[in-house]
Formats: C-alpha cells, sequence, structure tokens
C-alpha cells in the first residue's frame, strides 16, 4: 500500500514573501511548504497504524501546526503564529529523528524559519534538505527566495537558475528570478524571465504588474501601459489591481500633458 503525506496548499502564502506589488519594489511569488500525509478510511484504522512510513505520525502533527500558524497570521495574531511554527519545527525534527531521510520534513523546518524571517537557519535547513535530495524543488524554491532575503543575490539566481533549467513551464520560478533581477537593477534580464514567465501563464496578474513597473520605472510609459490594463483585467478588485488602476490613472495624466 503507497501512502501519501499531506500537501500544503501548492500556493501557501508565506506573509514576509507575498510582498504588496505597491511602489517600486518587485516582489517575490508564494513560495510553499510541502509534504503529503498518509490517507486511509477511518475504518481502517489498524492498516493505517502498521503501515505509516517511519516519521509520518509527528511529521502530519507539524504540517497541521504549520497551516493553523498561517490562519493565526492571516488573523493578526504573529504571536500566536510564531508560537506554533516553533511547536512545528520540533515536530519536524521528531519525524527526522525517526526518518532521517524525509525531505519534506527539512524542507518545511526550512520554510518555518523563512517564515519567521531567520534567513540564516532558514538557508541551512534547506541546504540539509537539499543534501538528501538535491533536486527538490519546493526546497529549491524556498533556499532562493531565502538567499533573496538574506541579500545573497548571486546565490538566488544561481538557484533559480538550476530551479528554471529542472522545470521551466513553471511560470513562479520565471517570476521570482525576475522580480530578483528588477531588484537588483538587471533591467534587460528581469525583462526575460518575466516575458519567460507570462509564456508560461499568459495572464499572471503578479507577472503583469511587475512587468509594468519593471519599463515605468525606466520612464518607458507607453510600454508600462498595456501591461498595467493587462494585469487590472485580470482582477480589478484586489490590491494588484487597485494598483495598477492608480498607477494607468498616472501614467494617462503624464502622457496628456502638452
Amino acid at each position: 500500500m503507497r501512502h501519501r503525506f499531506n500537501m500544503l496548499p501548492q500556493w501557501f502564502s508565506l506573509f514576509l514573501i507575498l510582498l504588496l506589488w505597491l511602489g517600486d519594489s518587485p516582489s517575490l511569488a508564494d513560495t510553499k511548504a510541502s509534504g503529503q500525509r498518509t490517507e486511509t478510511s477511518p475504518s481502517a484504522q489498524e492498516e493505517k497504524e502498521s503501515n505509516l512510513p517511519p516519521g509520518a505520525d509527528t511529521y502530519n502533527k507539524g504540517v497541521e501546526l504549520f497551516q493553523i500558524a498561517q490562519i493565526q497570521n492571516e488573523k493578526g495574531n504573529s504571536d500566536g503564529q510564531k508560537k506554533l511554527l516553533k511547536e512545528a519545527i520540533k515536530q519536524f525534527e521528531l519525524a527526522l529523528g525517526t526518518n532521517p531521510k524525509l525531505v519534506e520534513a527539512q524542507s518545511n523546518i526550512g520554510f518555518a524559519h523563512l517564515t519567521l524571517r531567520d534567513y540564516r537557519k532558514a538557508i541551512t535547513a534547506f541546504e540539509k534538505a537539499l543534501a538528501i535530495n538535491p533536486n527538490h524543488l519546493n526546497t529549491l524554491n524556498g533556499l532562493s527566495t531565502a538567499y533573496a532575503f538574506n541579500k545573497n543575490i548571486d546565490q538566488a539566481l544561481k538557484t533559480f537558475d538550476k530551479l528554471t533549467t529542472l522545470d521551466p513551464g513553471n511560470s513562479q520560478y520565471w517570476f521570482n528570478k525576475g522580480s530578483v533581477l528588477q531588484k537588483a537593477g538587471r533591467v534587460q534580464e528581469a525583462e526575460q524571465s518575466y516575458l519567460q514567465a507570462l509564456k508560461v501563464q499568459a495572464n499572471d496578474q503578479r507577472t503583469l504588474f511587475n512587468l509594468g513597473t519593471l519599463y515605468e520605472n525606466q520612464g518607458e510609459l507607453e510600454k508600462a501601459r498595456p501591461y498595467y490594463e493587462k494585469a487590472k483585467g485580470v482582477e480589478i478588485g484586489n490590491s494588484i489591481g487597485l494598483e495598477a488602476i492608480r498607477r494607468l490613472e498616472e501614467i494617462n495624466s503624464t502622457l496628456k500633458k502638452p
């Protein structure tokens, strides 16, 4: 019988990563905590207990605590979130004590530290996960994000290069790479990464908006305008759509001036 660990949501929102796309600073896309949980029917309790993979029980507790921590953050309870994340880390460490090859547990320790803004500990945890599986995509995405927030730009870009080579069809990786390049002032490379992200997912609002800011910051208002229009068209009522409207009004006002 094959078991699966419970996946945290694919677009699991880490509050420090999903920045608002306001001002001139580009944002990184969401990274996610990962893992799977054993699935069995309620009537198969004995079978479940006898077939659980090593470390699954404590690992699953960690996943649940991680999810609850995110809910506490959404409610504005940052202290509660921090406490739950620290408890989740302990559960993941217990799981690794039972099953040292459980890469998802080691990776999630990295995501917990990343959420706590302890970037050095996050980097260390992600590197340990990659020692288990060097091509674990979610870990690579977390590591590159931790490098970026720790201002290790070259390392972040090197890791994003590996990600986009392993999985070129993932627009999130191209978007994140473009965001780091844009913040580093490498405009042409950022533009190419954003355009590649749009080849994969043409209506990605984040990419459309960031590409608009890239052109606007270079004074290329005519090039920026259609990307803000497209970003607004994806969803007008969220923070990105509303900011796109504001910027369009400013651009249209500027272009009308003699």
